[in-house]
């Protein structure tokens, strides 16, 4: 690996964000610094909505350690985070490889550097998933809860440890694909990011790409700390209303789509 892209997708923006994201960035920038040690450049991609001041976030990067950076309107007219990506991914990067990360998360600094000799062994995995640490926003002196190890489970699978394919993701569904390292060139093949699956769309790329290259690989090591219960968010605004049937279907939704390459375009209401 010569270099990685980061991309940020940002589909709001207040103060709140504002202080959230120069906390994501300092982390990215640490990340950045490490990356340099292995001779790995980073690039930066802020991709954000129309009204969404690209002045004031440029403010916050000013910083050598990246090999460049930009903040970038979704040209395609679609905000929702998927599209996000999918943007980046087809218009910005140019690496061989390249991490999502929320806004109102943080990265490790030594992510990178600690994830190369796992892409060397294992060249034709897709996706590298980072064990995640999972904060409350407000109270953030301890996990919740861990993201992805579950895959260093002796007792879950029956492979290598830290290798998941398609048969073991349909048992165990709570995997996180941000921080992870993708390869870009098969996240493209496999049809990038559904838009139309609002939630468990990570997980229906897993599985996707499990079908098509066989196996995936949980490294062992913690690389990303993903942060919960901010307000407003996609998820908390979806777990006020939410029961545990509609977040079955969702789920169940995932596992039917996954072998389509192509979004099929098609809306889905309450799942009745």
């Amino acid at each position: 690996m010569k270099g990685i892209d980061i991309i940020i997708p940002i589909h709001e923006y207040n103060d709140n964000i504002s202080s959230y994201l120069k906390r994501c960035l300092s982390s990215v920038k640490e990340m950045a610094t490490k990356s340099l040690e292995n001779d790995i450049k980073v690039d930066l991609h802020i991709v954000v909505k129309p009204e969404i001041p690209h002045d004031e976030i440029m403010n916050l990067i000013e910083w050598k350690e990246f090999n460049s950076f930009n903040v970038s309107e979704n040209i395609s007219g679609e905000f929702d985070f998927c599209s996000q990506v999918n943007f980046a991914v087809n218009n910005l990067c140019k690496n061989d490889y390249f991490m999502i990360v929320e806004f109102d998360d943080t990265v490790t600094s030594r992510w990178i550097n600690m994830v190369l000799p796992y892409i060397e062994d294992k060249k034709k995995c897709p996706i590298f998933l980072p064990l995640t640490e999972v904060y409350d926003i407000i109270d953030t002196k301890k996990p919740i809860n861990y993201m992805n190890e579950i895959a260093w489970s002796s007792a879950f699978v029956d492979n290598e440890l830290g290798v998941l394919n398609n048969s073991d993701l349909h048992e165990y569904c709570n995997f996180n694909i941000t921080g992870a390292i993708i390869n870009r060139n098969d996240f493209i093949k496999a049809g990038c990011l559904k838009p139309s699956i609002k939630l468990s769309f990570g997980y229906e790329l897993l599985l996707r790409l499990t079908n098509l290259y066989k196996e995936i690989f949980v490294v062992p090591k913690v690389g990303y700390y993903h942060f919960v219960n901010r307000d407003g968010s996609l998820m908390s605004e979806y777990h006020k209303t939410m029961t545990a049937e509609e977040g079955s279907w969702w789920i169940k939704l995932a596992t039917e789509e996954y072998q389509y390459k192509k979004d099929r375009k098609k809306t889905y209401g309450s799942g009745e």
